[in-house]
């Protein structure tokens, strides 16, 4: 069945990162377990990773929540996401777009932040197309409130000539390095059918960034995450060189090859991570860098009842010079 088939049928104080809820002040700084974040600009983060005994960092990659008002599904997406943090204890969460219906048309409401901040682990959101309030309904929200409403989180942006734009950076850091080990690039996409990709000034932000390191000798790897699959994750499949299923078309919407080929000229990119569509989960490496799908984590988004709700842990070794993430999906 294809998507449209499935939908018809079936930080923390006001003194530290966290001082006003999703952004913090430069040079602000505040620790969360093994982690102390350095705010550095409105789109750059550092975290200085300082475990008591060297292990990997581990990212939990979340997806397509779907939180819903009033809805039973909301109690079972918690206690899968509850478990998997139990079980997998991962340093930072990571939720790839589409946390909740925002652009429904009937009322919204929060619940699903409460959910997510209760988990107290911190945490960062890549904008959706679902996250938009494009239908004004009651308790829906403009997306620089959301970014207010995240504890334990940061989610950074750039203000351009056209708007905001929620694309940001995190540098990873050891004791024993100079210099970031690993580089997290994160990117918003749009609503409307046309801007369903990466945005022509997050990709110029992004070639920006290259340069200002380029002047700075950072040649760090990059993982990134976005929330709609780029186009070559359809021609990565197509090849026949992905592992896993695929359950639907690759909806990679208006995406045009031009983020791709940008990731792959950098020589830095290892790796993108995306979610959108609920009932793919392949991977494979096509031309050098690692495509892959989290796995869905909402039960109120579309799937058959068999598609169990999940998500994906990333594991970074930064005692490695040149780290390269290693994923696998994890369950309640």
């Amino acid at each position: 069945m294809q998507r449209r088939e499935f939908l018809q049928s079936v930080t923390a104080g006001a003194a530290g990162l966290l001082a006003s809820r999703g952004v913090a002040d430069v040079g602000t700084e505040q620790r969360f377990g093994d982690l102390l974040f350095r705010q550095q600009a409105t789109d750059h983060c550092e975290l200085l990773f300082t475990p008591a005994r060297p292990r990997p960092l581990r990212l939990l990659q979340l997806a397509d929540t779907h939180f819903h008002p009033g809805d039973e599904t909301n109690r079972a997406t918690e206690q899968v996401l509850r478990a998997i943090v139990a079980r997998e204890q991962p340093d930072f969460i990571v939720h790839t777009g589409d946390f909740v219906n925002n652009d429904s048309k009937k009322p919204v409401d929060w619940v699903g932040m409460d959910v997510i901040n209760g988990l107290n682990v911190p945490w960062t959101l890549c904008v959706g197309n679902h996250d938009y309030p494009v239908n004004e309904a009651e308790g829906s929200l403009p997306l620089d409130a959301i970014r207010q409403k995240m504890e334990r989180g940061f989610q950074g942006f750039i203000d351009d000539v056209d708007g905001r734009h929620y694309c940001y950076r995190y540098d990873l850091l050891t004791a024993e390095a100079a210099g970031p080990r690993a580089c997290l690039f994160f990117f918003q996409v749009g609503y409307a059918a046309s801007t369903r990709r990466i945005s022509d000034a997050q990709l110029n932000w992004f070639e920006r960034q290259l340069e200002r390191d380029r002047q700075r000798e950072v040649k760090a790897p990059i993982t990134v995450f976005v929330h709609i699959p780029l186009l070559e994750y359809q021609t990565l499949f197509e090849s026949g060189k992905a592992d896993g299923q695929r359950g639907e078309k690759v909806c990679f919407d208006s995406d045009t090859g031009r983020s791709f080929a940008l990731f792959s000229q950098s020589g830095r990119v290892t790796s993108v991570f995306c979610g959108h569509d609920h009932v793919n989960n392949f991977h494979g490496l096509w031309q050098g860098t690692e495509l892959v799908y989290g796995r869905v984590s909402g039960m109120g988004g579309y799937g058959p009842p068999d598609w169990k709700r999940g998500g994906r842990l990333i594991s970074l070794d930064l005692g490695n010079p040149s780290p390269a993430p290693r994923h696998v999906e994890v369950f309640a």
